[in-house]
């Protein structure tokens, strides 16, 4: 079976008027060993997810193999949940590689595109290569 092992995830928020996020975000990341499951992404005391800002998490996470896609969404809470995510690095701290999801989308209620799918109050979309799925 695979162990644990920790990976760092890079977010980066847009550099546009209103980029950033008051809401709580989380992400999945999935692998060809599986997904790690729904993790919040949160620092004690940060304003996270502001606008043209770069954020870093370590998160324990199951060796999850060469990376397919992740997930990123939030629970559209906040005054201004309204983010804009520019990209999302992951790196298996163990091996060194680090994969890039590029984004450039809002995660959004009331900015659809037709390719932010929406369940309930929350937001989000999967980045599947560098490119929405």
């Amino acid at each position: 079976l695979p162990s644990d092992i920790f990976y760092e995830i890079i977010v980066i928020t847009g550099d546009e008027k209103g980029a950033g996020t008051d809401a709580n975000v989380f992400i999945t990341v999935f692998g060809t060993n599986g997904d790690s499951g729904r993790r919040r992404l949160r620092q004690r005391f940060r304003n996270l997810f502001e606008r043209d800002r770069t954020d870093r998490f370590v998160l324990e996470m199951l060796d999850m193999g060469e990376l397919q896609k992740v997930r990123v969404e939030h629970d559209n809470s906040g005054l201004h949940p309204s983010w804009l995510l520019d990209r999302v690095e992951v790196t298996n701290t163990a091996n060194g590689v680090t994969t890039i999801f590029l984004c450039g989308k809002w995660l959004d209620t009331k900015r659809a595109d037709g390719r932010i799918a929406r369940r309930g109050r929350e937001s989000w979309l999967e980045i599947l290569h560098g490119k929405l799925s």
